[in-house]
C-alpha cells in the first residue's frame, strides 16, 4: 500500500492526451457497482462528420474477430446488462445507440459456475460464496477499415467507453485496458494511449467518451485495424458508437474544475488545504477570496496560443476573466485559473460555479468548455462531501479487509479562519446491503465509534517526507468522546450526530476523526466517499491499524461538523423541501420537469446559456409535480436549468441537442 501525497496541481500536469475526467486514485479490493451520474455525450459534429462508423447495433458484424489469448472467457456482442455477480446492476452502456455494444465480461467468467469451481451459498442467501480469479486475457479487432479519403492525418478515434476494473493500481501489469492501431492491414499493431487504461481508478465505475488522437500513426491509409485488449480478473469493459473523423485545428476540452482560496498554480508555497473545496462552508469560515480554476485538453491539431477562462458564481452575480493569454499545445493538458475575486459578500444559500473556456482559433463544438458544480454557505455546517455526483463506500472490513474491522479511523480536515466552537460531529451512514465476492457488507446497530478533535501539527511532517508513517492522533488530542454505542435510530436515519461540549476553536487547521469498531465485523459500520470533487493529499485520510499509519485518500468522506450550536440529528445539507428531475437529457424540442412533491405555490423555471444569460423564463402558479416544457427554440449547447419557489432554488445540467 502507497501514500497517494500528491496535490492537484500535479495532477492536472500529469494527464495528456486522449481521455477526459480521468483521476488517479489508491488501490482498494474489489467493491459494489456504484451509481454514476456524470458522462459525456457525443460532440455534436460526430456522427455527421464521421469518416467511418461502427454501432454495433446488429449482432453480425463481419469485420470483428475476437480472441481469448487466457482460456477463460472473450469479447461477445451484446444488448444486455453484464450479468456477473458483482456486475449483475451496471446496466447497460449510456452510449447515443445502446441497442447494441462490445463487451468483456470478465465478472461472468470468475462467477459459479463459469469458473469451474463448485458453487457454495454457505450463508443460504441466494449468492454463491466461491469465486473464481482467473486472469481474463482478450481482445477484439475490427478492419479493415478505408481511410484514405481523410483530408489528413489529423484523424481521431471516437468511442463510448464504460468499463470498471479490479483489484491493482494502473501501470501494475496485473489489471490492463489497451488500445492499439495497425496501418498495414493487421501485420503490426500500436499502442495509441487510451489514458483510461494507464490510469483508471480501481474498483470505480467510469463512463466517458474518448478521443484519441492518431496523428503520430498516419492512419490516413485503406488498410486499418484497431484493437481492443482487456487484462485482469474482474467486472467488465464497454464498448460502442466507435468512429474515426478529421480532428479540427482548435477546440479546447474542459476537463475538470476546481473553487479553491489558494491558487492552484503556486501551490507549493501554500499549505495544502488552501486547496481543499469544501461543499458547504459555514458564512463565519467562508474565504474572503477565491479562484476559479480548469483543467484544459487541447484537442485541436493546433497549438492554441491565446486561451481564456470566465469564472462565475450565479446567485449573486459575482464573475472574474483572467488574461487570456494562456498557451496550451496541440495534444496535451494544462490548467487556467481566473485572477483572486471577492465572494465576501455572498450569504447563506445554495450556489453555483462555472468555468467557462474561450479560444483563440476558430472552435466549432463549445459543448465541452464548460463545467459547473453546486456549493453551499451555510449557517453553521461545515462539509467537505455533499455533491455525490459519484460515490463509493467504505467502512469496517471495507475495502481494506479484516485488519480494520476494529481500530481503523477516518478523519476530514477542517479549517477555522475565525474563532468558533464545535458543537457536533456527524457521519452520513450508507444503510444499503451490499453483497460482494469478499462477504456482505450492511451497517447495523452495535457498533461504536470514539470521535476526536485532533491538531494537524504533525501533518507537514508526513507530507514532506521528514516522516514516514503519521501517528494516529496526528499533532495531539484535543477533545474526545467516550465510546458511543452506533444504535437503531441511526441506522433509521443513516446519520450518526454525536454531541460535543462546546470545544472553543481558535484559528488553525484541525482534523476530526472518527475511531471506528465493528465487534468482529458483527456490526459492520458504513460510510460514503464523495468521489464527486478530488482532494488535495489532506483533505481525508484513513488510519490503519495495522500498519499504524494514516493513509491519504484524494476523496471525501461523510464526515461533518456543526459550529457554534449546530447539532440537527437531520443534516441541513440534505433536507430540501424538494427534489427534481429532468427527461430526456440531453433533449431535443422539449423538456419533462418532474418533481417529487407536489408545488403548488408560484414556481419561476430559468434556462442559463454557459455565458450566464437567460433564455429561457416560465412562471407556473401551480406547478404541481410534472410539466413539460418547450425548448424548441433554444440553440443546441450546455445549459443550466433553475428551478425556484418562494424560498428554495435548485439547479440542474440539462444539455439540448
Amino acid at each position: 500500500m502507497k501514500k497517494n501525497l500528491f496535490i492537484l496541481m500535479i495532477l492536472i500536469s500529469s494527464i495528456s492526451l486522449s481521455q477526459i475526467n480521468m483521476k488517479d486514485v489508491t488501490a482498494v479490493p474489489m467493491a459494489s457497482p456504484l451509481n454514476i451520474s456524470e458522462t459525456n455525450t457525443t460532440p455534436a459534429s460526430a456522427v455527421n462528420d464521421a469518416l467511418w462508423y461502427e454501432d454495433f447495433s446488429n449482432s453480425s458484424i463481419p469485420n470483428v474477430i475476437t480472441e481469448d489469448l487466457g482460456g477463460f472467457g472473450d469479447w461477445r456482442w451484446s444488448d444486455i446488462a453484464p450479468a456477473g455477480m458483482w456486475s449483475m446492476n451496471t446496466g447497460i452502456i449510456n452510449s447515443a445507440t445502446p441497442d447494441g455494444f462490445m463487451m468483456m465480461e470478465a465478472d461472468y467468467f470468475n462467477s459459479c459456475p463459469q469458473n469451474n469451481i463448485e458453487c457454495v451459498d454457505a450463508d443460504n442467501n441466494g449468492i454463491n460464496d466461491i469465486i473464481g480469479e482467473n486472469a481474463i486475457n482478450a481482445h477484439f479487432t475490427i478492419g479493415p477499415i478505408d481511410l484514405s479519403n481523410a483530408e489528413s492525418n489529423n484523424l481521431a478515434l471516437q468511442f463510448y467507453s464504460d468499463y470498471r476494473i479490479c483489484c491493482y493500481a494502473a501501470g501494475s501489469g496485473n489489471n490492463d485496458m489497451n488500445v492499439y492501431i495497425s496501418t498495414d492491414g493487421g501485420e503490426t499493431f500500436n499502442d495509441i494511449n487510451f489514458i483510461g487504461g494507464d490510469s483508471y481508478e480501481t474498483n470505480v465505475q467510469s463512463e466517458d467518451f474518448v478521443q484519441i488522437p492518431l496523428s503520430d500513426f498516419n492512419a490516413n491509409v485503406n488498410n486499418v485495424y484497431f484493437r481492443f485488449e482487456w487484462l485482469g480478473t474482474h467486472y467488465y469493459w464497454m464498448i460502442d458508437d466507435m468512429q474515426v473523423t478529421q480532428r479540427p485545428a482548435y477546440d479546447l476540452e474542459i476537463q475538470s474544475s476546481w473553487l479553491c482560496e489558494s491558487n492552484v498554480e503556486n501551490a507549493s508555497t501554500y499549505d495544502p488545504s488552501d486547496l481543499i473545496e469544501y461543499y458547504s462552508i459555514p458564512k463565519s469560515q467562508a474565504p474572503d477570496q477565491v479562484v476559479i480554476g480548469a483543467g484544459v485538453y487541447n484537442y485541436g491539431y493546433l497549438d492554441d496560443n491565446n486561451i481564456g477562462l470566465t469564472g462565475e458564481i450565479y446567485n449573486e452575480g459575482v464573475g472574474s476573466v483572467n488574461s487570456t493569454n494562456v498557451t496550451i499545445q496541440a495534444d496535451s493538458t494544462g490548467f487556467i485559473e481566473t485572477d483572486y475575486f471577492d465572494i465576501s459578500m455572498l450569504n447563506e444559500g445554495s450556489y453555483l460555479f462555472t468555468s467557462t473556456l474561450t479560444s483563440s482559433g476558430n472552435e466549432l463544438d463549445f459543448d465541452d468548455n464548460a463545467l459547473w458544480r453546486e456549493f453551499r454557505i451555510s449557517e453553521k455546517e461545515y462539509a467537505i462531501d455533499g455533491l455525490y455526483e459519484s460515490r463509493d463506500y467504505l467502512g469496517t472490513g471495507w475495502p481494506w479487509g479484516e485488519d480494520t474491522n476494529d481500530g481503523m479511523m477516518i478523519g476530514n480536515y477542517f479549517d477555522i479562519k475565525k474563532p468558533a466552537t464545535l458543537s457536533s460531529i456527524t457521519l452520513k451512514l450508507d444503510t444499503a446491503y451490499h453483497p460482494t465476492g469478499a462477504g456482505e457488507f450492511q451497517t447495523q446497530a452495535g457498533g461504536e465509534v470514539i470521535a476526536y478533535l485532533l491538531d494537524t501539527a504533525g501533518i507537514y511532517n508526513y507530507l514532506n517526507g521528514t516522516n514516514e508513517t503519521l501517528d494516529a492522533f496526528i499533532g495531539g488530542v484535543i477533545w474526545e468522546s467516550d465510546f458511543l454505542v452506533l444504535e437503531q435510530s441511526h441506522v433509521d436515519n443513516a446519520l450518526m450526530t454525536i454531541d460535543v461540549p462546546e470545544v472553543s476553536l481558535n484559528p488553525n487547521g484541525y482534523y476530526v476523526a472518527l475511531e471506528i469498531y465493528s465487534n468482529g465485523l458483527e456490526s459492520p459500520i458504513l460510510f460514503f466517499d464523495d468521489t464527486s470533487v478530488l482532494q488535495p493529499a489532506t483533505a481525508s485520510m484513513f488510519y490503519d491499524p495495522v500498519d499504524a499509519t494514516w493513509y491519504t485518500n484524494p476523496n471525501a468522506a461523510s464526515l461533518r461538523i456543526g459550529l457554534d450550536g449546530f447539532e440537527d440529528a437531520v443534516s441541513t445539507i440534505e433536507n430540501q423541501p424538494f427534489e427534481i428531475s429532468c427527461f430526456p437529457n440531453p433533449s431535443k424540442n422539449y423538456l419533462e420537469i418532474n418533481s417529487n412533491k407536489d408545488l403548488d405555490k408560484n414556481i419561476n423555471i430559468k434556462i442559463f446559456n454557459i455565458l450566464g444569460e437567460v433564455v429561457l423564463n416560465n412562471r407556473f402558479k401551480n406547478f404541481g409535480s410534472r410539466q413539460i416544457i418547450d425548448i424548441s427554440n433554444i440553440s443546441n449547447g450546455s445549459y443550466i436549468l433553475e428551478i425556484q419557489s418562494i424560498d428554495y432554488s435548485i439547479q440542474k445540467k440539462i444539455i439540448i441537442q
